[in-house]
């Protein structure tokens, strides 16, 4: 659908000839010489770009496109004016303007002045979009998984830990890399292998969830231990739920399939890396498959060397900034393992880990805004 454009002017040749060109080009376009009914206008109806003169009297041209941005903040605003820039412009420091049209006219002009000030606009709202999205994936990673109270971790069918959330962190008061790799039965039974009654053991032979109270010599505590086998996609393995008062058992299912998704199964690729010397410490399945390496391949290395050499110098910096400033995604350029330069966004925020500090990075796709572009 094409866009819908407001030309507002008290020239009547101006308005005429934008209005003719983009007529042709298909656009919808709509004029006015009565500034006193532009803002309301814009509040009715939903117009992607505004044409507003700067000479046009009763209201300084700032002071209506404040108007406009206020009750309309996703609409483009083009301004007209000539070669001579009025000082209000200088003072204002042309906020909010997208674009400027600059007389005289012509068909050539006016049509390259809109599509640029279009295709910016449209850039801004998939900006805006993607914030959204992003950070209420964001919101639900933490919410759900890092700020329960009771103990998750992952493994595989040979014990190792594959994942684990804050809470376990915490209360082994170990960083990730004493954690993540290593034995079940290690960290949190202090054995050498597994115990005979293992639960882990019960649980894959029966192929059915198991839970019973049971001594966690590493944590310090009896608890009741539940374990779900095969519930994350991958090769297979155990999530277990560890807690210290019973939940019901469905509340409990529930859990276990979002700390899935949002772990493994997170549509987002997600990094954990050391604050300390910036190694990547752990990542999920999307940011494996974006990266191209396998998982021994990826973890450890310089997080600087999963972007293009151009920026690696300032990355680190750039994130850093990002998280103090908490500003909108930094978009940058990464490599995967074939040397590819892909767009993305960066998200990302600091976790804390036992006496360890942590940077949390979600790294989104510039492609992934295409599923977006029909969300307006």
């Amino acid at each position: 659908m094409k866009a819908k454009i407001y030309v507002v002017s008290q020239d009547i040749d101006i308005i005429k000839q934008i209005r003719d060109t983009l007529k042709n080009e298909g656009y919808s376009v709509t004029s006015s010489s009565v500034p006193d009914t532009v803002i309301t206008r814009c509040k009715e109806e939903d117009f992607d770009l505004v044409f507003v003169d700067v000479h046009i009297r009763e209201i300084p041209y700032d002071r209506l496109i404040a108007g406009v941005k206020a009750v309309s903040p996703e609409t483009e605003i083009v301004l007209i004016t000539t070669y001579a820039f009025p000082e209000s412009m200088v003072e204002t420091g042309a906020t909010d303007i997208g674009a400027y049209l600059i007389k005289p006219l012509i068909q050539g002009k006016i049509k390259n002045v809109t599509n640029r000030a279009l295709h910016q606009g449209e850039l801004a709202r998939e900006n805006r979009r993607l914030l959204l999205a992003v950070t209420a994936a964001k919101k639900e990673w933490e919410a759900t998984v890092d700020a329960t109270e009771d103990y998750i971790f992952v493994t595989d069918f040979d014990y190792n830990i594959l994942r684990a959330n804050l809470a376990t962190f915490r209360r082994l008061d170990k960083g990730v890399d004493e954690i993540i790799g290593n034995k079940c039965y290690k960290i949190f039974h202090c054995s050498d292998s597994p115990p005979d009654d293992c639960l882990g053991k019960r649980a894959r032979d029966s192929g059915q969830p198991v839970s019973e109270t049971i001594s966690f010599k590493g944590l310090r505590q009896r608890l009741e231990c539940s374990i779900y086998p095969q519930v994350f996609a991958a090769e297979g393995g155990f999530v277990h739920y560890l807690q210290q008062t019973s939940v019901d058992g469905k509340q409990q299912a529930e859990t276990m399939t979002k700390y899935e998704r949002l772990f493994d199964d997170a549509s987002i690729p997600i990094l954990l890396v050391s604050s300390v010397d910036y190694k990547v410490t752990d990542t999920n399945q999307k940011g494996i498959e974006l990266f191209g390496y396998q998982p021994e391949e990826i973890f450890d290395m310089d997080l600087e060397d999963l972007f293009v050499q151009s920026l690696r110098e300032t990355v680190i910096n750039n994130i850093i900034n990002q998280i103090k400033s908490k500003e909108a995604p930094l978009k940058t350029k990464i490599l995967d393992n074939k040397n590819n330069e892909i767009d993305v966004f960066i998200i990302a925020n600091t976790v804390d880990i036992g006496d360890n500090s942590y940077l949390e990075i979600f790294v989104i796709p510039v492609d992934l805004l295409t599923g977006l572009r029909q969300v307006k």
